[in-house]
């Protein structure tokens, strides 16, 4: 079968930086999704994300989509026939479809006896359907913060000016937004701003980096980087690769130019992350550093241009570099004139939230949980002390309050410079990690710790005066705080239940929360373990079943979720999961508690058997869940079968002296309990 090309372009006004990497991803998925859907077949999609355009390039194309089989259930059967005649009911269902009664066929269900034609729907033509694929992407993306424009109702998140949509040589008819796709587009705003026409899909690209734009985000990223490391290696230095912002710069740019520019030494004696912040945070330069290591006084620029003198481009940035660097340089030299511990007190004077006190009150709680903490896990509770202390002083420094994005590591820098310990140093950039789902938990285990405390003080205060997320709001980055909190349980340090932690944190607020409060929160942080869990791609019943008897000692939960998805569909798990359902199912029927277990009760060997060896691997169990060997816990339980099945087969549980069978039950509850230490199998489905 022939395949083609097929090209579809949004053009629009300048797209917000922010929402291109989001586009990009969106419209991959998208696009591979309808596609699919529509039953379409392709070969690739090569997605276009530029400041001035969105849309798709895609290869192989089939001519149609494929047949479809089609059911249409007509009228119940009893309605259909009158004495072996059709009935107006038979052939009004049969004129629909364009067939004879004959075609059709019958079926019987639980509700009933029907008409049904089976038969094929054929596939449409491929310009047919890629209008409403297209048409669908764009109604499906999520947009941010989408805008209107003129008089329609229609939203998206810059205004639209142009549609190009062609099937190889062919226009592609597609109307959105009020516009019509044509074989038309433009190339760079400056230096090819003439309309283009695209003669062929295939040429797309092609025509595209002739008028100076690459409409492919990543292969805009690539060639952003080439440049950037071709004009650094031409003034004989490096760059350091930063993603970020490197698809900051990709987002601003169609045609990316990189200039090298140079500022006057004397700023170098300014700390290296004072300088990286104000050239990258304010003016997206790239800092240089020298074949050994040390920062440079020269920048990459990256222009969206190629300039007929770009001495002058560079002359201007390197204006505005300077007057950025003199600031920093200022801020830095003011910020020396006085210690992290002298501007603690500042801190009373700056309301954290109304009702829950200044940062002032907040660190005292941090300095007391974090502390707390420390001495639970045997680590030095002063210096744990002197790092809360210092924790948030950076916050009212000259240079945070100008670059803050350097709260915490310039906390450390002067926390350095002024001789504090180097552990207490190291811990207050510690405060602020996890950053994202991306981002490391600190190295540091005093840092870590008061990470934690701080997430722990953040969720209970906010859920105590009962402001929780609702919805798709969440004004205070709680679930983005509970996920960290989470990541920080797993050091092998903590290893922490983390309930009464998150008691006694909420116990600590200024305000006292509301019993219901306490168990949200703990609900809370539980949800987003198992959101976790799932996106990793464990199973739902498996997760439910370790949570149920883990709680919020989240540090062993993934494990235990693992060593059973490992073992789920063996034979041996099979076993204990129908093992524990029989057990389960007793102790639920049962028309009387379990009792503490008599031996001289016992009336069949097996009896005495199964409670000698459930006790044993009770222990066991109990040990290997300790150490950490979930699979050793799983052989233990495994042990129990033999006796666990001769128990029910030589002893009738409910026996009608209700003695004897309080304390048969008294033992399937001691084979429960042994089950329950590693999870609630009752929940795991089979």
């Amino acid at each position: 079968m022939t395949t083609s090309f097929f090209v579809f372009e949004l053009g629009c006004e300048e797209l917000p930086s922010s929402a291109l990497p989001s586009l990009n991803s969106q419209l991959h998925s998208l696009f591979k999704e309808k596609l699919i859907s529509a039953s379409l077949g392709f070969s690739d999609i090569s997605v276009i994300a530029s400041p001035r355009r969105v849309g798709a390039v895609i290869s192989g194309v089939a001519q149609q989509s494929d047949n479809k089989a089609l059911e249409r259930r007509g009228p119940a059967h009893s309605a259909a026939y009158i004495n072996g005649a059709p009935t107006k009911a038979l052939k009004g269902f049969c004129k629909g479809l364009g067939i004879e009664p004959e075609q059709t066929s019958s079926i019987k269900t639980e509700k009933g006896h029907w008409i049904v034609y089976q038969g094929v729907e054929d596939g449409q033509d491929a310009s047919v359907v890629l209008a409403q694929v297209c048409s669908d992407v764009i109604q499906s993306l999520a947009l941010s913060k989408p805008m209107r424009w003129g008089s329609s109702r229609d939203e998206f998140a810059r205004p639209v000016h142009w549609i190009l949509a062609m099937l190889n040589e062919r226009i592609v008819p597609i109307t959105i937004f009020g516009l019509n796709s044509g074989n038309t587009t433009f190339g760079h705003r400056f230096m090819a701003p003439a309309e283009l026409v695209i003669d062929h899909a295939s040429n797309y690209e092609k025509i595209l980096n002739q008028a100076f734009v690459i409409a492919n985000f990543h292969a805009r990223t690539d060639k952003t980087w080439e440049v950037i490391q071709k004009t650094a290696e031409i003034h004989d230095v490096w760059v350091d690769q930063d993603d970020a912002l490197l698809t900051e710069i990709t987002c601003l740019v169609e045609w990316p130019v990189a200039l090298c520019g140079k500022f006057e030494e004397k700023f170098l004696s300014t700390p290296d992350i004072a300088l990286i912040a104000a050239m990258k945070g304010h003016q997206k330069y790239f800092p240089t550093r020298a074949q050994t290591g040390e920062l440079t006084n020269r920048f990459i620029i990256v222009s969206n241009i190629e300039s007929t003198d770009e001495s002058q481009v560079i002359a201007g940035n390197q204006r505005v570099i300077r007057a950025r660097l003199s600031d920093a340089k200022f801020f830095y030299d003011t910020d020396r004139k006085h210690t992290l511990r002298s501007r603690r007190d500042r801190l009373n004077k700056i309301t954290f939230h109304p009702k829950l006190g200044s940062l002032g009150e907040k660190t005292e709680r941090l300095k007391k949980l974090s502390g707390q903490i420390a001495g639970s896990i045997g680590v030095d509770t002063n210096i744990m002390h002197q790092a809360a202390e210092l924790s948030r002083c950076d916050l009212v420094s000259e240079m945070v309050l100008e670059f803050d994005e350097l709260q915490g590591r310039i906390g450390t820098l002067y926390a350095t410079l002024e001789q504090e310990n180097p552990d207490v140093a190291q811990a207050i950039q510690g405060l602020y990690r996890p950053k994202g789902a991306s981002d490391n938990v600190p190295d540091d285990l005093f840092g870590a710790i008061l990470a934690l405390a701080d997430r722990l003080d953040t969720l209970a205060g906010l859920f105590a005066i009962d402001q929780p997320p609702t919805g798709s709001k969440d004004p205070f980055a709680l679930r983005r705080a509970a996920i960290g909190l989470l990541r920080l349980n797993e050091r092998l340090e903590f290893n922490l239940d983390l309930e009464p932690w998150v008691s006694e944190a909420f116990n600590a607020q200024p305000i006292k929360g509301a019993p219901d409060a306490l168990k949200a929160l703990v609900q809370f942080i539980g949800d987003r373990e198992r959101v976790r869990l799932l996106e990793l791609g464990y199973r739902h019943d498996i997760v439910m079943a370790v949570q149920a008897i883990n709680k919020l000692n989240t540090a062993a939960t993934e494990a235990r979720v693992k060593v059973l998805t490992e073992q789920a569909n063996s034979d041996g798990f099979a076993v204990l999961i129908s093992a524990n359902k029989r057990v389960a199912n007793l102790l639920k029927q049962g028309d009387t508690e379990p009792c503490t277990v008599n031996p001289s009760l016992f009336e069949h060997p097996s009896e005495n058997a199964l409670f000698q060896t459930a006790a044993r691997i009770y222990q066991d169990v109990g040990s290997a869940v300790s150490r950490e060997t979930y699979t050793e816990a799983l052989g233990y339980l495994l042990s129990m079968k033999p006796k666990t099945d001769a128990f029910f087969d030589h002893v009738m549980v409910n026996s009608e002296n209700t003695e004897i069978r309080k304390n048969r039950l008294g033992i399937c509850q001691l084979v429960k309990d042994a089950y329950e230490q590693l999870a609630d199998f009752s929940l795991i489905q089979q």
